[in-house]
């Protein structure tokens, strides 16, 4: 038995029994890199770079130097979801040296009315949920650590979480096959009610159908909330030997095996690159209640 077989059959049999309450702090779930999103988040084995650090932080390793990105989403009721992260490859970009990313996400919403008991005004509040990683990654195998914060009218609650990954590519096939388990933590507690993180264990392939152009599945267990969600996505990528390029990307989600629940729905993007940076559009199904633009642009040093 290899050494990943042996970190992820631990961390697996000491998972918690699935609970019937749905979990908590679903902004967790929110996509952070616009590339994966316009392909229906199918990122377990196609995921690289920064972007990892929040779908599988084995893909870190695929920094070749430092990297930065800024991600951006105007979610629902006015309220806005960011993440800023950098990574490098700590001592140099020769096989086997650890790749390092840290990353902020935030979830902002707007200020809300306060109502006392009679319907009359008592003032605004507000609310919003971030969480700060750190990971690590060696070859083919990665961690994270998070520290999630949340506030709602001055209310805070506060966990730690890991998530853990491995990614592998085939020697003889254009295959690379991912494997991870995020958010692995106590959960959060508001004042005397403590949720569940949205735990979940995620496989996914991804394969070179023809050069410029791969294809890519994913399966998402929620393991609180439970619920399966399987992703299909698709990129088509020309690029020159200057480094610039444009890519096409399209995506579907199937959310709780059913096509109007949650993240359900087709997701489609496109990606311009030059100069060492990648500019990332997509629209995809974020919610029940309609689709999410998000845009990210990334750069390499």
């Amino acid at each position: 038995m290899n050494k990943t077989t042996i970190i992820f059959s631990t961390f697996l049999a000491v998972m918690p029994a699935a609970l019937m309450a749905q979990a908590g702090a679903q902004f967790l779930r929110i996509d952070t890199d616009a590339r994966l999103s316009g392909m229906a988040s199918a990122g377990a084995a196609s995921v690289y770079g920064i972007s990892a650090l929040n779908y599988n932080p084995a893909g870190l390793s695929a920094m070749t130097g430092p990297e930065a990105a800024f991600s951006h989403s105007k979610w629902l009721m006015d309220a806005s979801h960011d993440f800023a992260g950098f990574g490098f490859k700590a001592g140099g970009a020769k096989e086997g040296k650890v790749a390092v990313g840290v990353g902020v996400t935030r979830l902002s919403n707007t200020s809300f009315d306060g109502r006392g008991e009679d319907r009359s005004a008592l003032g605004g509040y507000g609310a919003y949920d971030q969480v700060v990683s750190l990971g690590l990654a060696v070859k083919n195998v990665g961690c994270a650590v998070k520290y999630i914060q949340g506030s709602i009218a001055g209310v805070r609650a506060e966990t730690f979480a890991v998530d853990l990954g491995t990614k592998r590519t085939l020697t003889r096939l254009p295959v690379t096959l991912g494997l991870g388990v995020q958010n692995l933590g106590r959960g959060m507690k508001y004042l005397s009610q403590r949720d569940q993180l949205p735990l979940s264990v995620n496989a996914g392939v991804s394969f070179l159908a023809m050069p410029g152009m791969g294809l890519t599945f994913d399966a998402k267990r929620l393991v609180y909330d439970r619920e399966t969600i399987l992703s299909f996505g698709t990129e088509y990528a020309i690029m020159t030997q200057a480094g610039a390029g444009f890519a096409l990307r399209g995506g579907y989600g199937l959310a709780g095996m059913a096509s109007n629940d949650g993240k359900s729905g087709l997701s489609v993007g496109a990606g311009l690159m030059a100069l060492g940076a990648q500019l990332d559009y997509a629209v995809s199904p974020e919610t029940g209640l309609g689709s999410v633009q998000r845009i990210t642009l990334k750069k390499r040093f």
